[in-house]
């Protein structure tokens, strides 16, 4: 009997045994196959994530690859070039060579028989203003000759209109061209003003229609230098040489046609007047002592004189003959 219920509790024992020991193992069978799944689900995942990556890296290194095989046309890798030469551009320099050339063809003058300087004029006109001065000595190029006496000429790249009488294809000497003008008169004959009113005309060549240089006064000193033509001397008056009728020029004994009157019996000065009238207005004063070229006697106790080219009367008391 004992030994019957032994053999009964340990069958319950083993049993209770069993059933506990089952549901552990369902419970650790559930566990691992959880577990299991969830690797499962974890591995897929990372093989899926692996597989993208990988194609990506495919499709990266196929897309690089056809890049390489793309037509060079579509981005064209530069060539290297050959560097340019550079070429000068001128388009001026035929017209540079053509005004030198033009230049070249022209004579060249040279400034001559004045003190210091000419004046290069817009117009041939004396009066027609001033491009700029030409020293003495300098050299010029002929254009051509122009009316009046002048010569159209080129300097420094001015063109304009010069006095011929100044101009000559003879270069001047340094000595002359460093000293004036008056050097070269030192040896000519001396001439006088004589027979005209108040001035003659000192023209740029021997012509009467040729223009003017200036206005030389009655009885004024020039140098004579020769006999030109039409009636003419080559003269220098007061650094300006030119052309002057010959009838208006005496030799140098200084004989006039006129008589010399010296201011005299006054204060300071006399007054010369328009007309032998105390009421006729004024010319000028002169001066105590001055001299003047006596022409006639007037009326009204005047005499008709001339006085540094003004021509006029003054009283004859105020006169003495020399």
């Amino acid at each position: 009997m004992k030994r019957r219920k032994v053999r009964i509790l340990a069958s319950a024992l083993a049993l209770a045994l069993t059933v506990s020991m089952s549901g552990c193992t369902v419970s650790i069978n559930m566990e691992n196959k959880n577990k299991k799944e969830t690797e499962t689900t974890e591995t897929a995942e990372t093989k899926e994530e692996t597989t993208k990556k990988e194609t990506t890296e495919k499709e990266t290194k196929k897309a690089k690859e056809e890049t390489k095989k793309v037509d060079p046309t579509a981005t064209p890798t530069p060539e290297p070039t050959a560097t340019p030469v550079p070429q000068k551009v001128e388009q001026t320099a035929p017209v540079a060579s053509q005004q030198t050339t033009s230049q070249n063809q022209y004579v060249t003058y040279y400034v001559v028989n004045c003190k210091q300087s000419i004046t290069l004029r817009p117009n041939p006109d004396v009066n027609s203003g001033e491009i700029t001065q030409i020293p003495l000595g300098s050299a010029v190029s002929y254009v051509g000759a122009a009316e009046n006496g002048f010569y159209k000429v080129i300097y420094n790249g001015n063109t304009g209109y010069a006095l011929a009488s100044y101009l000559s294809t003879t270069k001047p000497s340094e000595t002359a061209a460093a000293t004036s003008g008056q050097i070269n008169t030192a040896n000519y004959e001396t001439y006088y003003v004589v027979n005209c009113n108040e001035s003659i005309t000192l023209r740029p060549q021997p012509d009467v229609n040729s223009g003017e240089i200036c206005q030389i006064p009655l009885g004024a000193a020039v140098s004579f230098i020769s006999t030109a033509s039409n009636g003419f001397y080559y003269i220098s008056y007061n650094g300006n040489t030119g052309y002057s009728l010959a009838s208006y020029l005496s030799s140098s004994s200084g004989n006039s046609s006129y008589s010399t009157c010296r201011v005299v019996n006054c204060n300071e000065s006399i007054t010369l007047r328009p007309q032998p009238d105390v009421d006729s207005g004024e010319i000028c004063q002169i001066p105590l002592g001055a001299t003047v070229s006596y022409v006639r006697t007037a009326s009204n106790g005047f005499y008709e004189i001339y006085y540094m080219g003004n021509h006029g009367y003054s009283l004859a008391n105020y006169l003495e003959f020399e």
